[in-house]
């Protein structure tokens, strides 16, 4: 490698790593300060086709129909979230102090017995065997106590931190749907402004990136909405034919797990089943590994026939970009950081950006 190419690359390096930590800050810090122009200019946005719907079937022009459809989207929402709050909020709250009670008398006393019994059928063979065994099991049943009561704690600290924080969050939405109202009555003039500001190349990138999320990313996120539906509604009818408490929350979180990688339904279902069945409450046990098979025999079939043609990441690539959103953003980098990879293949694949051969 000659100078001129060492030279090249510590500049492409140093570029890269330059755009990566204005990204970094404007995500980590500005994204905060500007989030209600944000989300009111993603609501505008995405309202767009039915205001222009609308408008071309009534022929109403001026500021009153962006100002219906704004309104009558925040009704609907408004409604949704009442509906889920009322309903959803004391069995979640429920489900809260009732997971470390179900996990010290239905789980503990059996991670006990397991041991009493590996320690009595290896301590006549290897009282050194049988010790380490005991240790390793002590030390996983400490270790899964304080998990249970770590998440407990975190899940209490988080809801307090959203009562307290609730003016403050009262805030933010009154001054996205006032922003959302005064972008989507102002759609064209806005963004023809932000264009203008941004590089040709930016723009033409940014085009067929809006292309790609509106079309493709768009239909998928739909689609996995569906199946995620789906899947909810069959383990809230199956646990209650089982008659099992919090079935709604329960549901909801296996329903989220069930559409991320390596997870799925079954990292929290078999494992529950296992520990019904040694508890000797074989309806329960049973019931739970039917309900498993039924959940993933409907997710095979409906699965190729909602999501259809989509691109797909490797496994490792989902788990890594989930991780390292998790680590930067949070809960919302949890999420995101997977559609931002699909989308970064996207660009990647159709020669728009060149990260990676």
């Amino acid at each position: 490698m000659n100078i001129e190419s060492k030279k090249k690359f510590i500049i492409n390096v140093t570029y890269i790593v330059t755009i990566y930590a204005v990204l970094y800050f404007i995500f980590k810090y500005m994204i905060h300060w500007i989030m209600p122009f944000v989300v009111g200019f993603l609501i505008a946005s995405s309202l767009k086709p039915i205001v222009r719907y609308i408008t071309k079937i009534t022929r109403i022009k001026g500021k009153g129909v962006p100002i219906i459809v704004i309104s009558v989207f925040y009704a609907v929402v408004g409604l949704l979230i009442w509906f889920l709050i009322s309903f959803l909020w004391n069995q979640t709250f429920e489900f809260i102090y009732a997971l470390p009670k179900f996990y010290f008398e239905n789980v503990e006393p059996i991670l006990f017995g397991i041991n009493d019994w590996l320690v009595e059928r290896t301590s006549d063979l290897s009282p050194e065997l049988s010790a380490t065994i005991s240790d390793i099991i002590q030390n996983m049943i400490n270790y899964l106590a304080t998990a249970i009561k770590n998440i407990s704690v975190f899940l209490v600290s988080f809801a307090t931190d959203i009562i307290s924080n609730f003016p403050l969050y009262l805030i933010s939405i009154i001054f996205t749907i006032v922003l959302s109202v005064f972008i989507s009555t102002n759609y064209y003039e806005i963004s023809t402004f932000i264009k203008k500001q941004l590089p040709e190349k930016f723009n033409s990138t940014f085009a067929e990136a809006r292309i790609f999320v509106s079309g493709t990313l768009l239909k998928m996120i739909k689609a996995y909405a569906k199946i995620c539906l789906i899947t909810f509604l069959e383990i809230v009818i199956g646990l209650a034919l089982l008659k099992v408490e919090y079935r709604v929350p329960i549901a909801a979180i296996v329903a989220v797990l069930d559409i991320m990688p390596v997870l799925g339904t079954g990292g929290v279902i078999i494992p529950w089943a296992i520990i019904e069945l040694i508890s000797k409450d074989y309806t329960t046990g049973f019931g739970l590994l039917a309900l498993y098979v039924t959940v993933t025999v409907v997710r095979n079939i409906i699965e190729p026939r909602i999501v259809g043609k989509q691109i797909g990441l490797h496994p490792i690539i989902t788990i890594t970009a989930m991780y390292a959103g998790l680590r930067l953003f949070g809960f919302v980098g949890f999420i995101s950081a997977p559609m931002i990879a699909i989308l970064v293949k996207y660009l990647n694949d159709s020669g728009k950006i060149h990260l990676y051969k």
